[in-house]
Protein backbone atom coordinates (compact mmCIF):
# COMPACT_ATOMS: atom_id res chain seq x y z
CA UNK A 1 0.00 0.00 0.00
CA UNK A 2 2.99 2.27 -0.50
CA UNK A 3 2.49 5.27 -2.69
CA UNK A 4 4.38 8.28 -3.97
CA UNK A 5 3.21 11.53 -5.46
CA UNK A 6 6.45 12.25 -7.33
CA UNK A 7 4.92 11.20 -10.67
CA UNK A 8 1.91 13.43 -10.08
CA UNK A 9 4.13 16.36 -9.15
CA UNK A 10 6.21 15.83 -12.30
CA UNK A 11 3.08 15.63 -14.47
CA UNK A 12 1.79 18.93 -13.07
CA UNK A 13 5.16 20.59 -13.53
CA UNK A 14 5.37 19.34 -17.13
CA UNK A 15 1.83 20.54 -17.82
CA UNK A 16 2.60 24.01 -16.47
CA UNK A 17 5.93 24.27 -18.28
CA UNK A 18 4.32 23.13 -21.55
CA UNK A 19 1.52 25.67 -21.21
CA UNK A 20 4.01 28.46 -20.48
CA UNK A 21 6.11 27.54 -23.53
CA UNK A 22 2.98 27.80 -25.69
CA UNK A 23 1.99 31.05 -23.91
CA UNK A 24 -1.25 29.41 -22.82
CA UNK A 25 -3.17 30.79 -19.90
CA UNK A 26 -2.74 28.63 -16.81
CA UNK A 27 -5.83 28.24 -14.65
CA UNK A 28 -3.84 27.93 -11.46
CA UNK A 29 -6.86 27.52 -9.17
CA UNK A 30 -8.12 24.61 -11.31
CA UNK A 31 -4.68 22.99 -11.40
CA UNK A 32 -4.31 23.27 -7.62
CA UNK A 33 -7.82 21.96 -6.95
CA UNK A 34 -7.27 18.99 -9.26
CA UNK A 35 -3.88 18.26 -7.69
CA UNK A 36 -5.40 18.36 -4.22
CA UNK A 37 -8.33 16.14 -5.21
CA UNK A 38 -6.02 13.53 -6.77
CA UNK A 39 -3.91 13.36 -3.61
CA UNK A 40 -6.88 13.30 -1.24
CA UNK A 41 -8.55 10.50 -3.21
CA UNK A 42 -5.39 8.37 -3.00
CA UNK A 43 -4.94 9.02 0.73
CA UNK A 44 -8.54 8.10 1.50
CA UNK A 45 -8.61 5.04 -0.79
CA UNK A 46 -5.33 3.61 0.54
CA UNK A 47 -6.26 4.30 4.16
CA UNK A 48 -9.59 2.51 3.80
CA UNK A 49 -7.96 -0.33 1.88
CA UNK A 50 -5.54 -0.84 4.78
CA UNK A 51 -8.38 -0.62 7.31
CA UNK A 52 -10.35 -3.30 5.45
CA UNK A 53 -7.31 -5.52 4.96
CA UNK A 54 -6.34 -5.44 8.64
CA UNK A 55 -9.89 -5.27 10.02
CA UNK A 56 -9.40 -1.83 11.58
CA UNK A 57 -12.51 -0.05 12.80
CA UNK A 58 -11.02 3.29 13.85
CA UNK A 59 -8.98 5.61 11.66
CA UNK A 60 -6.95 8.48 13.08
CA UNK A 61 -5.73 11.38 10.96
CA UNK A 62 -2.66 13.19 12.20
CA UNK A 63 0.15 15.45 11.13
CA UNK A 64 0.04 18.56 9.00
CA UNK A 65 -1.93 16.96 6.18
CA UNK A 66 -4.84 16.28 8.52
CA UNK A 67 -5.56 20.02 8.65
CA UNK A 68 -6.62 19.91 4.99
CA UNK A 69 -10.39 20.56 4.88
CA UNK A 70 -10.97 18.44 1.77
CA UNK A 71 -9.13 15.45 3.27
CA UNK A 72 -11.16 15.78 6.47
CA UNK A 73 -14.39 15.99 4.47
CA UNK A 74 -13.74 13.06 2.10
CA UNK A 75 -12.28 10.84 4.83
CA UNK A 76 -15.32 11.58 7.00
CA UNK A 77 -17.76 10.74 4.19
CA UNK A 78 -15.88 7.56 3.28
CA UNK A 79 -15.57 6.37 6.88
CA UNK A 80 -19.30 6.91 7.45
CA UNK A 81 -20.10 4.89 4.32
CA UNK A 82 -17.90 2.03 5.51
CA UNK A 83 -18.95 2.16 9.15
CA UNK A 84 -15.49 3.21 10.33
CA UNK A 85 -14.90 5.54 13.27
CA UNK A 86 -12.80 8.59 12.38
CA UNK A 87 -10.76 10.59 14.90
CA UNK A 88 -9.32 13.92 13.80
CA UNK A 89 -7.81 16.52 16.13
CA UNK A 90 -8.80 20.16 15.87
CA UNK A 91 -6.83 21.90 13.08
CA UNK A 92 -4.72 23.78 15.65
CA UNK A 93 -3.29 20.39 16.69
CA UNK A 94 -2.64 19.23 13.13
CA UNK A 95 0.98 20.24 12.72
CA UNK A 96 3.75 18.70 10.69
CA UNK A 97 6.70 16.85 12.13
CA UNK A 98 9.41 19.37 11.21
CA UNK A 99 10.80 19.40 14.75
CA UNK A 100 11.16 15.60 14.74
CA UNK A 101 12.87 15.66 11.34
CA UNK A 102 15.23 18.40 12.52
CA UNK A 103 16.11 16.39 15.63
CA UNK A 104 16.76 13.26 13.56
CA UNK A 105 18.98 15.31 11.25
CA UNK A 106 20.84 16.76 14.22
CA UNK A 107 21.57 13.29 15.63
CA UNK A 108 22.63 12.04 12.19
CA UNK A 109 24.95 15.05 11.85
CA UNK A 110 26.48 14.35 15.26
CA UNK A 111 27.24 10.74 14.26
CA UNK A 112 28.16 11.18 10.60
CA UNK A 113 29.09 14.81 10.04
CA UNK A 114 27.67 16.97 7.28
CA UNK A 115 26.12 15.41 4.21
CA UNK A 116 27.49 15.93 0.71
CA UNK A 117 25.99 18.62 -1.53
CA UNK A 118 25.18 16.01 -4.17
CA UNK A 119 23.64 13.63 -1.64
CA UNK A 120 20.33 12.23 -2.90
CA UNK A 121 16.99 12.52 -1.11
CA UNK A 122 14.82 9.58 -0.17
CA UNK A 123 11.12 9.23 0.52
CA UNK A 124 12.01 6.59 3.11
CA UNK A 125 14.38 7.41 5.94
CA UNK A 126 17.95 6.31 5.51
CA UNK A 127 18.70 7.26 9.13
CA UNK A 128 19.83 4.26 11.08
CA UNK A 129 22.19 3.34 13.86
CA UNK A 130 25.80 3.01 12.78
Amino acid sequence: MDFSFSGLKTAVLNHCNGARQKSELLKLADICASFQEAIVEVLVAKTLLAARKYNIGTIVLGGGVSANPRLRELMGESCRQEGKRLCIPRPSFCTDNAAMIALAGFHYFQKSGPGQYDQDVYSRSQLQEK
